[in-house]
């Protein structure tokens, strides 16, 4: 009952959940359907407030007209112009009753007050010119309010597209107040001019509306150049030339009429081309409102169209919950109907595993199994037989009920042997041939059949198990007992791989050479052939460092860059050479892993060893000069490009030595080559001494030809090194009465310093380093002779 509710709950969280998200997606697109609308709106409503200041604006101006300032036809013009536009003013105060209906979210009561003090304004009689001008000019800038007011309540200042954000704020900010100004200068230069004025406070006042009419137009420029829509920004810019030429044209004369008091100019003639000037912005302000409208038109459709596709995928949706929830419905009658089945096998796995797990052995598993199926299935006699790949036999594991089966048998044999070869069960019948009796308990029983499958692990024959039931039974197609037959397998076969486990442990401690450490070297653990390869019991080495093996020749860089690579957590592999508790030399090669935790951090390091020994003297006699025990020229020719390419990688100086013997066949003639041969043994042991470094190498190329490598700071500290060895074979005081240069015998030195820029390949290295030693020679010997080559 508790399920169904659940299945239940489920199916209305989906059906709900469906519908909210479905709703709000709705709902959003309806929002953003109706704030565009508005948008809209306000783009309309705006126009129509601006058209009706023009006509207010123009009022103004006609406002600072008088008959005794002008002749009587052109006070005349004037009156029948008022006339008019006081006429289409009040039509557009009866028509704007009607902006209640189209803009209900837009209009509200201000605008009535504004209108009647319009009304009122329009039918008063007053003929102050500066007072009629305020009035006027208070109505305009109330009028202004209201428009860039409607910007926010019909969200259009709330747009954030580039585009529609820059027409918007030219719409309602910059082009009404570049009117507004061009509107004042019209009325008040107009005024001046009838009055014939030299009023500095108007003078100044038309001055100041002059430069906020140049301001006010460069921000529309400004405006316009953001514009990303290159089509319509061209087409703004071209109707604001127009505007910024009839501008200048209306500057000019406000400057040479009234500012400059030079040319004159009818009142009626200048009000005439400033209005003509207002009327080329309000075109640019109509061109501005009609771009953005097409925008908003342009978004108002794709919301639209985005919202229709919305509903058609959400309908989709609807209809594919309502499949799920069939489906689901479907499964879970299904899952109803075998769930009392599958909690009984459930438990009875449990059962089984919870016994397996209490048995120790491969017997005790097999025999807890059959004993399992005889409760299980009704089974009165079985047996577990499992195959070894060593052989190729089946051994028997355990048996119930019964003392008469083989032990072992052999692949083919009987009905156990050819399951295991045709890896099919086979299923044995009683009931029309004479049927074999069995004592269970002093109880006797006669099967009536005999089923007898194969045991497969990885498709890999594991082993067989026959059992026998007194009445039909098909147990090879029953599904629950596969369950039971897999998790069986699983435990054999984890316990014959423990079993074996256990011998491979054996052997490899035997065998193997390993070592474990923590992270400071010390050993934890020791396999047995590691005992027997070091010399040291168990007891002697574990607890102590593991340099207690170390040979002391090795280069403590080695060491350092071991340590290096494994405390990095990477695993470290090369050869190293050790001494063992006598005290003698071996050579392994050691394979060092850290051993991480789950974290990252290093526990400790585990070393598979190899001895190597036998390998490295054979390597040693490859490479090394027999008589002088220096490495020989077949390992100068690899091991020196090794160096060189060491040098270039990182960043180091390489200096080559090449050393000769002075006059050494003339000491073999007159000494003997015995004495010779001791000689070269002299000059070798000498160099050793010398260059001992980790990367010190010292060869012997020819007969009484040598060479040595080595890494060098400067080329003053390679030279110090070169003249230290002629000084030193020197100072031996080796007699050479051949010599004809010294009693004793002496060396001719050429030394290249190879910077790391260099560029040059080996043989030509040494090939320079050569000619230096033949200068050296040349020279008067017993010399060193330097080369330093270029990059």
């Amino acid at each position: 009952m508790q399920k169904i509710y659940k299945f239940i709950v489920l199916i209305l969280f989906l059906i709900g959940g469906t519908l909210f998200l479905f709703g709000n997606f709705i709902n959003n697109y309806n929002s953003e359907i109706a704030k565009t609308k508005e948008k809209i709106d306000g783009v309309n409503f705006a126009q129509e407030v601006q058209k009706f200041m023009l006509k207010i604006q123009k009022l103004r101006g006609y406002s600072q007209f008088d008959k005794n300032s002008m002749s009587e036809a052109d006070y005349a013009l004037v009156v029948s112009n008022v006339t008019l536009i006081k006429a289409d003013a009040q039509k557009d105060i009866e028509n704007s009753k009607n902006f209640k209906i189209l803009y209900p979210t837009l209009y509200d009561k201000e605008y009535e007050y504004i209108k009647n003090e319009i009304e009122t304004l329009i039918n008063s009689s007053l003929e102050d010119k500066a007072l009629l001008y305020q009035k006027y000019t208070y109505v305009i800038e109330q009028l202004q309010e209201k428009m860039y007011y409607l910007g926010f309540k019909s969200k259009l200042l709330l747009e954030s597209d580039g585009d529609k954000y820059f027409l918007i704020d030219i719409m309602l900010k910059h082009l009404p107040n570049l009117i507004e100004v061009v509107g004042k200068i019209r009325a008040k230069t107009s005024r001046a001019i009838l009055e014939n004025s030299t009023d500095a406070e108007l003078r100044y006042s038309i001055k100041n509306n002059c430069l906020l009419c140049e301001e006010h137009a460069k921000q529309v420029q400004k405006a316009i150049e953001e514009i990303q829509d290159s089509d319509e920004k061209a087409r703004l810019l071209a109707h604001l030339e127009n505007v910024t030429l009839e501008t200048k044209k209306m500057q000019e004369y406000v400057k040479k009429t009234v500012l400059l008091s030079g040319e004159n100019i009818k009142a009626i003639e200048f009000f005439t081309l400033s209005t003509n000037v207002i009327d080329k912005i309000f075109t640019l302000y109509r061109a501005d409102a009609e771009f953005l409208n097409q925008k908003l038109h342009q978004k108002l459709k794709e919301l639209e169209q985005a919202k229709l596709y919305g509903i058609i995928i959400g309908v989709f949706v609807v209809v594919l919950i309502l499949i799920i929830i069939v489906s689901m419905v479907r499964s879970y009658t299904l899952y109803a109907q075998s769930e009392k089945k599958i909690k009984n096998n459930l438990t009875a796995i449990i059962k089984l595993k919870h016994d397996l797990e209490k048995c120790n052995t491969i017997e005790e598993i097999a025999s807890q199994a059959l004993y399992f199926f005889s409760e299980r299935f009704g089974v009165v006699q079985g047996a577990i037989y499992l195959f070894h790949e060593e052989n190729n036999k089946l051994y028997l594991a355990s048996s119930y009920a019964t003392n008469e089966m083989k032990p072992i048998v052999e692949l083919g044999e009987g009905l156990v042997g050819e399951v295991a070869v045709q890896k099919k069960s086979i299923a044995t019948e009683f009931e029309s041939s004479p049927k074999k009796l069995f004592r269970i308990e002093n109880i006797t029983v006669t099967p009536s059949s005999i089923c007898t499958l194969p045991l497969m692990n990885y498709e890999k024959i594991f082993g067989v198990l026959q059992l026998a039931f007194t009445k039909k039974h098909d147990i090879v197609h029953n599904e629950d007992f596969a369950y039971f037959i897999d998790m069986i397998i699983g435990f054999l076969r984890d316990a014959k791989s423990l079993d074996t486990s256990e011998k491979y442990i054996d052997l490899i401690d035997q065998y193997v050479i390993t070592s474990k450490t923590n992270t400071k070297g010390i050993i934890t653990d020791v396999s047995d052939a590691f005992t027997k390869i070091s010399g040291y019991t168990k007891e002697e080495i574990i607890g102590k460092s593991h340099s207690i093996v170390a040979h002391p020749e090795t280069p403590k860089e080695v060491h350092e860059a071991l340590w290096k690579t494994i405390l990095e957590g990477k695993i470290y592999k090369g050869e190293l050479k050790n001494r063992n508790k006598n005290g003698n030399d071996y050579w392994i090669e050691s394979t060092i892993t850290p051993q991480i935790d789950k974290y990252g951090n290093i526990m400790g390091f585990s070393a598979i060893i190899r001895d190597i020994t036998d390998k490295k003297r054979i390597e040693h006699y490859s490479i090394t000069d027999a008589l002088t025990g220096l490495y020989n020229r077949r390992f100068f020719d690899v091991q020196f490009e090794k160096d060189y390419k060491i040098s270039k990688r990182d960043g180091k100086n390489l200096v080559l030595l090449i050393v000769d013997i002075d006059y050494f066949k003339q000491y073999n003639d007159f000494y003997g080559h015995q004495k010779g041969d001791e000689a070269l043994k002299v000059v070798a042991q000498t160099m050793l001494s010398l260059f001992k470094r980790a990367n010190d190498y010292v060869y012997r190329v020819g007969g009484e030809e040598f060479a040595i490598s080595f890494y060098a700071a400067t080329q003053e500290n390679a030279q110090e090194r070169a003249e230290l060895l002629r000084v030193s074979i020197q100072n031996q005081k080796i007699e050479h009465a051949s010599s004809t240069i010294s009693g004793y015998l002496s060396l001719s030195i050429g030394l290249s310093f190879v910077p790391k820029a260099c560029t040059m390949d080996v043989t030509e290295i040494y090939k320079v380093t050569d000619k230096a030693l033949y200068r050296a020679k040349n020279g008067g010997r017993n010399r060193v002779e330097i080369t330093s080559l270029n990059p």
